[in-house]
């Protein structure tokens, strides 16, 4: 009774732990991507098992113990996790410079948030700068016009509407690995 006990809590803790939509390859905390250039995103699973397979990338920062979508931007890309792959991702060129970046895709209530990685920008952190929205997807991009007069330059976005920021507290995020160390401590306990 005991061993099959542990055995459901073990069976359980496995099942918790692959419950995270995307396992992602890129980016990961060693990777740095350039304001303005393109960057990749890729993923070693699929969920071709979900009835929606196509998913916007939205671009995250980390502002104390939350990840906040960084404003002013909408989906950088898109992807299809249909089967393993990547996608290409256009980095707004006005993101200032920070290595507490991640990317997030939400499946309904599911949200697969990368590592933290680095950008690369001219713009020093902290900033005083607006973000214009930009969109690429594995095939077509847009990208944000200008117009300049005298010395100020005034960014037009291409696409409209801003995006209220979408706070994520790190207790959340954090929730089923919580609950699976506790399946694992009653599963121990329960050997004993």
């Amino acid at each position: 009774m005991v061993k099959s006990t542990a055995l459901l809590a073990f069976a359980a803790m496995a099942s918790l732990a692959s419950a995270e939509m995307l396992h992602y390859g890129s980016p990961v905390g060693a990777t740095v991507w350039t304001a303005g250039q393109t960057g990749t995103v890729s993923w070693t699973n699929d969920c071709s098992d979900l009835p929606n397979t196509t998913f916007p990338i939205t671009l995250n920062q980390q502002v104390g113990t939350q990840q906040v979508q960084v404003p002013g931007t909408g989906a950088i890309g898109t992807l299809d996790c249909s089967s393993s792959g990547s996608a290409t991702v256009q980095v707004p060129a006005t993101i200032p410079q920070g290595s507490t970046y991640s990317i997030l895709v939400v499946n309904g209530g599911e949200q697969s948030y990368s590592a933290l990685f680095t950008i690369n920008s001219s713009i020093p952190a902290g900033g005083n700068t607006t973000v214009p929205s930009a969109s690429v997807s594995a095939s077509a991009s847009a990208a944000p016009s200008s117009t300049a007069t005298g010395t100020k330059v005034s960014l037009l976005p291409t696409v409209s509407g801003t995006p209220k920021p979408n706070p994520v507290s790190a207790g959340s995020a954090l929730k089923a690995g919580s609950t699976a160390a506790l399946v694992v401590v009653a599963a121990v306990g329960l050997m004993l």
